[in-house]
């Protein structure tokens, strides 16, 4: 009888903070909009190259929170969605029902941000990034997959100079985390 009390009230305490959670809208955030068509990622790369465009992949996974934040703010902002539509081909990455793509993606951090061109990767941010660092780094990493330069120098310090040249001309200071040298840059990976 002394035991059931406290399970009792572990059980009650566990009830409350879920039934909080989703009251609170802190469950598992809508897909934004902008990756309605549902591409999978061999269709978005098969699509990326018929149309020339680079691929977007916001990998990403129920049970992560700072994904659902990523995709109840960031993602779901018009400036975002709208430079995303132009520029990219936008695929939805569940890692949990495509375990197999993070493999193939190498993903080992999640909220994660790749940018693809002909299936090979450009660019990678991971985490919860700002809006203004959010659309620099977009706007950075479609000018390197479209570039004209040969791949694996796309693909290295060029980003990163374009990435940082971005940061500097930032009149607020919000990208300044951005100015790394090329060597430690995160997320800037030559293809294998």
């Amino acid at each position: 009888m002394k035991l059931l009390r406290p399970i009792g009230l572990v059980l009650t305490f566990i009830v409350t903070v879920i039934v909080i959670h989703r009251l609170s809208g802190l469950g598992t955030a809508p897909v934004p909009e902008v990756f309605a068509q549902g591409l999978s990622l061999d269709g978005a790369i098969e699509k990326g190259k018929a149309e020339k465009k680079p691929v977007f992949v916001f990998a990403t996974a129920d049970w992560c929170m700072p994904c659902q934040e990523m995709k109840r703010t960031v993602l779901s902002e018009t400036s975002v969605e709208k430079q995303i539509a132009r520029d990219f081909v936008p695929a939805y990455v569940d890692l949990e029902k495509d375990k197999s793509a993070a493999e193939r993606l190498q993903v080992f951090s999640i909220p994660a941000t790749l940018v693809l061109w002909d299936g090979k990767l450009v660019a990678r941010m991971e985490g919860v990034i700002p809006h203004d660092s959010y659309l620099k780094w977009m706007e950075a990493a479609h000018a390197q997959a479209v570039s004209a330069q040969p791949f694996v120098e796309r693909a290295s310090d060029e980003f990163v100079k374009s990435l940082k040249a971005k940061a500097d001309a930032n009149q607020d200071g919000v990208a300044t985390d951005l100015n790394v040298p090329p060597a430690s840059a995160p997320g800037v990976k030559p293809p294998n």
